[in-house]
C-alpha cells in the first residue's frame, strides 16, 4: 500500500499541476484575444470621433465663407439677407446635424438663426433674435484668427436655466467671419446634436464583447453603463457618479497619465481605454492649429469578471472531466512504472503542443489593409500596409489609391474603380490576373487583393485587404525550376524512365527521351500512344511481371524479351514499384534498360571464364610439376653439392700439404662454386615459393620492418657506421611476410652497394611521398648503375655488377618484383653510376578494403 500511495500521490499532484497549467494557458490566451478585440473597438470609436469632427470643422468653415453671407456683409440689404436666410435654412435642413445654426455680428447680436425642431428647419424672425454678447464662446471666438474653429465642452442643452428634456447632448462650434476686406464682422455658431455621435458609439458597443463608454476629462460618463449614471456633472445629485468613485482612483490616474492606448486588468474586470482630443483630430488636422478648445475624452471598453469567467467555463469543465477520467486510471496503472512514465511524458508533450498552438495563433501577423473613399482617396492604412509599401500613414492619408499601383496600370485603374462602385460587392480583385503593388522607392511586389464595400455616413468606403505573395511567387518559381531540373535530369538519364498502368493495354502515362530512343519511337508522343502490352514478345512475361509487382510491391532487374516499335527484339531489365493515386488506382513507376549488349557481354565473359578455367587447370598442373621440380632441386641437387663441398673441404684440410699452390687454388674454386650453386638454388626456391604464396592482407608497419632489417644489417657488420633515415608513419596494406622479403632485399642491396663509401658518407633512406599515388622508396648513395641497362634490372640471374665487385645471385630483385606485382603494384628504379640509386614501388592497397 505504501508503494502504491508513493506512486499514486505524485501522479495525482502532477495531473493537477498539468491541468492547472492548461487552465492558466487557456486563460492567458483568452485575455489576449479579448484585449485585441477591445482595442479594435477603441480604435474604431476613435476613428468615428475623428470622422465626425472632420465634418463639423468643414461645415463651420463652409458657412463662414458662404457667398450669401459675404454678399450681405458687403451690401447689408434685405435681398441679401433673405438669400442668407435661405442658404442657412437649406443647409440646416439637408445636414440635420445641428439644433441651431446662427450668425452673430461682432457685437454678439444674432443676425440669422435657424432652428431644427422635430426634423423641420425654420428661420427665427428678427423680433425673436437675441443678443449673446455675454456668452463665453462669443468672446472666445471673436478673438480667433480667420479659419480657426472654437469647440465648447460636450454637455446638455439648457433652456431658461434648466436642462432641456428630453436631454439634448450638445457641442457648440463657432468660427469668426471676415469680410472681403479682412475685417472681423461676426461669428458662425453651430449647436451640434451630440446624440448622433453617441449613437455611433453605441453601434460600435453593440458589436463589441464588452461595454463601450465615453468619459470626459473629469471622469464623468458622457456615454455610460446606464443612463442614470451619465452627465453627472450636469446634475447636483449625480456629482459623485464618476469613474474613479466606481472603479478606483488608481485605474483612473493610469488612464489620465499613462499610455494613450492601453489595457488594465484587475479583480473588477478588463478595461481597455484610449485618450482622444477632438480638437487635435487626425482627420481634422489637414490645416494645422485651426481647432481651439481644451476638451479631452477617454473612450473605455469594459468586460466584467463574469464575462471573462464565462468564456473559460467550458474549458474548466473539460479539465474537470479530464481529472475525473484520469485520476482512476492513474490509480489503476500506478504499479506499472514504465507505462506511467510514458503517460506523464506524453501529457507534458501535449501541454507544450497546446501552448505552441496558442502562441502561434496570437503571434500571427495580419494582412495589409487600405481603405479608400468613393473618389479613390486613401482614408486609412494599417501598420502592415505601411511596412509593405514603405509609406507612413500621414504620407498615405488623402492620397489617391493609384499611388500604390505601378505606373503602367494607373491610367486604367480609375475605370476599374468606377466599374466596382457600380456593383460594390465583396470579391477578389483582378481574378485571374497578376497584381502588383508599388513601394515608395518605386520597386514592385506581387499581391493578392480582396475588396469589400463599407457604407458610412460619409459615403461608401472600399476596404482592400492586401497580401504580399512574394514568398509564394518565389516558391512557385522555385518549384517550376525544380520541375524543369527534374524533367531535364530524367530526360538526360541513360536509362528509360516510365509510368504506366497495369491494365489491358498498359499504355505509358509518362516516359523520358531515353524510353523513346530504346523503343525506336519517332517521338515521345508516339510511344505514349503505343500499348506497352504489344511490346512483349511473350504475353506470359507481362503477366508474370505485373503479378510480381502487385504481390511484392516492387521488382528489381527483371529480365524480359521485348520488341521496339520497329519490330526489333531486345532484352530489357525492368525495375518497378507499385503506387496508388488519390483515387486508389494502381500504377507502376519504373526504369527500363536495354541489356542486349550486357547479355552478349555476359555470354562472352562466361566463355572467357570457361577458357580461363581450362588454362587454370593447366597452370595448376604446371605448378604441381614446378613443386615436384622444387622438391627435386631441394633434395636431389643439394646432396651432390654437399658432397662436392664436403670432399673439397676434406682435401683442403687433410691433403693440403700434398698439393701445390695451384692445386689448392683449383680446389678452393671448386668449393666456392659449389657454395654459390647452393645459394642460387636457395634463391630459386624462394622465388618459386613467392610465386605460389597466397596473400594474407592486413595492415603492415613498413617503418618498423625497415628499422628491424637495418638493425640486423648493423649487427652483422658492427664496424660499419652507415647513416640511416626511416620516415615514420609508413603503414601499408599487404602480406607482412612478403613485404619483409621486399625490405630485406632492397635494404641489403643498399647496404652492399654503399660499401665503397667511408662510414661517414654512406647513407640509406626509406620513406614515401603522396604526389599522385602513395609511393614508397629506398634510396642510397652507393655505386649506382647505368640506366641504359635498367630493363635487365629485375630479370632472374641478371646482374649489372661483376661478382668480384659485389656478390649476389641476380634473384633478389626478381623476387622483389614478383612480390610487388602480387600486391597489384609497380616497382621501378632511378640511378646513375657512382651517384646512388632509388628504388620506388607502389601497392594496390584498395585490395584490403575488398578483403
Amino acid at each position: 500500500m505504501f508503494r502504491f500511495l508513493r506512486l499514486l500521490i505524485p501522479l495525482i499532484l502532477i495531473l493537477v499541476a498539468v491541468l492547472w497549467y492548461l487552465y492558466r494557458t487557456h486563460m492567458t490566451a483568452t485575455l489576449m484575444i479579448m484585449q485585441v478585440s477591445e482595442q479594435q473597438s477603441i480604435q474604431l470609436a476613435s476613428q468615428t470621433v475623428d470622422a465626425v469632427f472632420s465634418v463639423l470643422h468643414g461645415d463651420a468653415l463652409y458657412l463662414a465663407e458662404n457667398s450669401s453671407l459675404q454678399q450681405w456683409l458687403d451690401t447689408g440689404d434685405s435681398i441679401s439677407r433673405s438669400h442668407l436666410n435661405a442658404d442657412f435654412l437649406a443647409f440646416t435642413q439637408s445636414r440635420k446635424l445641428y439644433d441651431q445654426v446662427r450668425f452673430l455680428d461682432e457685437h454678439g447680436q444674432e443676425v440669422v438663426r435657424v432652428n431644427l425642431n422635430e426634423e423641420q428647419s425654420e428661420v427665427v424672425t428678427e423680433g425673436e433674435l437675441q443678443t449673446e454678447n455675454d456668452r463665453y464662446y462669443v468672446e472666445n471666438t471673436l478673438a480667433l484668427n480667420e479659419r480657426d474653429v472654437f469647440m465648447s465642452s460636450f454637455d446638455l442643452n439648457i433652456e431658461r436655466g434648466t436642462i432641456e428634456h428630453p436631454i439634448k447632448p450638445t457641442i457648440r462650434l463657432s468660427t469668426p467671419v471676415f469680410d472681403n476686406k479682412g475685417q472681423r464682422r461676426g461669428l458662425i455658431v453651430l449647436n451640434y446634436r451630440g446624440q448622433r455621435l453617441l449613437n455611433h458609439l453605441r453601434v460600435i458597443a453593440d458589436k463589441s464583447p464588452g461595454s463601450l463608454w465615453l468619459l470626459n476629462k473629469k471622469g464623468y460618463w458622457l456615454l455610460g453603463p446606464h443612463p442614470n449614471m451619465e452627465w453627472g456633472f450636469m446634475y447636483p445629485d449625480r456629482q459623485e457618479m464618476r469613474f474613479d468613485h466606481e472603479y478606483g482612483e488608481t485605474i483612473w490616474l493610469a488612464m489620465l497619465n499613462g499610455p494613450q492606448i492601453s489595457h488594465w486588468l484587475d479583480e473588477k474586470g478588463l478595461f481597455t481605454y484610449a485618450r482622444i482630443t477632438p480638437t487635435t483630430s487626425k482627420l481634422a488636422s489637414k490645416e494645422p492649429e485651426n481647432f481651439v478648445g481644451n476638451e479631452q475624452w477617454i473612450v473605455v471598453t469594459y468586460i466584467p469578471p463574469s464575462n471573462i469567467n464565462a468564456s473559460t467555463i467550458g474549458h474548466v469543465r473539460n479539465l474537470i472531466n479530464a481529472f475525473v477520467v484520469l485520476a482512476p486510471l492513474l490509480a489503476l496503472l500506478s504499479g506499472i512504472i514504465t507505462y506511467h512514465d510514458i503517460r506523464r511524458r506524453q501529457a507534458e508533450a501535449d501541454a507544450r503542443s497546446s501552448e505552441a498552438r496558442y502562441r502561434g495563433l496570437l503571434e500571427s501577423a495580419p494582412d495589409g489593409i487600405v481603405i479608400a473613399d468613393e473618389d479613390g482617396h486613401i482614408t486609412m492604412a494599417n501598420v502592415q500596409a505601411e511596412k509593405w509599401f514603405g509609406y507612413t500613414q500621414n504620407e498615405l492619408i488623402g492620397q489617391p489609391i493609384e499611388k500604390l499601383i505601378p505606373e503602367r496600370f494607373r491610367a486604367t485603374h480609375p475605370c476599374h474603380r468606377k466599374n466596382y462602385l457600380a456593383n460594390p460587392v465583396a470579391r477578389p480583385m483582378g481574378a485571374g490576373l497578376e497584381l502588383h503593388g508599388r513601394r515608395s522607392d518605386g520597386s514592385e511586389f506581387p499581391v493578392e487583393i480582396s475588396l469589400s464595400p463599407l457604407e458610412t455616413n460619409q459615403g461608401l468606403l472600399v476596404t482592400s485587404i492586401i497580401r504580399d505573395i512574394t514568398a509564394r511567387k518565389q516558391a512557385e518559381k522555385t518549384q517550376e525550376q525544380t520541375k524543369l531540373r527534374y524533367e531535364k535530369l530524367v530526360n538526360n538519364l541513360p536509362v528509360g524512365v516510365y509510368r504506366n498502368k497495369p491494365n489491358k493495354e498498359g499504355k505509358f502515362l509518362e516516359v523520358n527521351q531515353a524510353m523513346a530512343d530504346i523503343f525506336e519511337a519517332e517521338s515521345i508522343e508516339q510511344l505514349l500512344a503505343h500499348p506497352f502490352s504489344e511490346s512483349y514478345c511473350n504475353p506470359v512475361d507481362r503477366k508474370t511481371f505485373i503479378d510480381t509487382v502487385i504481390c511484392h510491391g516492387h521488382i528489381h532487374d527483371h529480365e524480359v524479351l521485348l520488341k521496339t516499335l520497329q519490330g526489333r527484339e531486345f532484352y530489357a531489365s525492368l525495375t518497378a514499384v507499385m503506387k496508388k493515386d488519390i483515387t486508389g488506382e494502381i500504377y507502376f513507376d519504373g526504369i527500363l534498360q536495354d541489356i542486349s549488349e550486357r547479355r552478349e557481354g555476359k555470354r562472352k565473359i562466361e566463355q572467357l571464364n570457361e577458357n580461363l578455367h581450362t588454362r587454370s587447370m593447366k597452370l595448376e598442373a604446371i605448378n604441381q610439376e614446378l613443386e615436384a621440380f622444387s622438391y627435386s632441386v631441394s633434395h636431389d641437387l643439394r646432396a651432390p653439392l654437399r658432397a662436392i663441398d664436403g670432399f673439397s673441404r676434406t682435401l683442403l684440410n687433410e691433403y693440403a700439404d700434398r698439393l701445390d699452390g695451384k692445386g689448392q687454388d683449383r680446389l678452393s674454386r671448386i668449393r666456392a662454386a659449389a657454395q654459390r650453386m647452393a645459394n642460387l638454388i636457395d634463391d630459386l626456391l624462394k622465388l618459386s615459393r613467392v610465386t605460389r604464396t597466397e596473400l594474407k592482407w592486413k595492415s603492415v608497419d613498413l617503418t618498423q620492418l625497415a628499422s628491424e632489417v637495418l638493425e640486423e644489417l648493423r649487427q652483422d657488420e658492427p664496424e660499419r657506421m652507415v647513416q640511416f633515415s626511416v620516415q615514420p608513419g609508413m603503414i601499408a596494406h599487404g602480406d607482412a611476410h612478403l613485404l619483409r622479403i621486399v625490405m630485406d632485399n632492397l635494404l641489403s642491396n643498399a647496404w652492399k652497394f654503399t660499401n665503397r663509401h667511408s662510414d661517414s658518407e654512406a647513407r640509406i633512406e626509406v620513406g614515401f611521398n603522396l604526389d599522385d599515388n602513395l609511393t614508397y622508396f629506398v634510396r642510397d648513395n652507393g655505386a649506382g648503375f647505368d640506366m641504359a641497362y635498367a630493363d635487365k634490372l629485375f630479370g632472374a640471374f641478371q646482374r649489372l655488377h661483376d661478382n668480384s665487385e659485389f656478390s649476389g645471385t641476380g634473384i633478389g630483385l626478381a623476387t622483389v618484383q614478383r612480390i610487388i606485382h602480387k600486391h597489384g603494384g609497380h616497382i621501378w628504379a632511378n640511378s646513375a653510376v657512382n651517384q646512388g640509386a632509388v628504388f620506388y614501388f607502389t601497392l594496390n592497397e584498395r585490395e584490403i578494403a575488398n578483403e
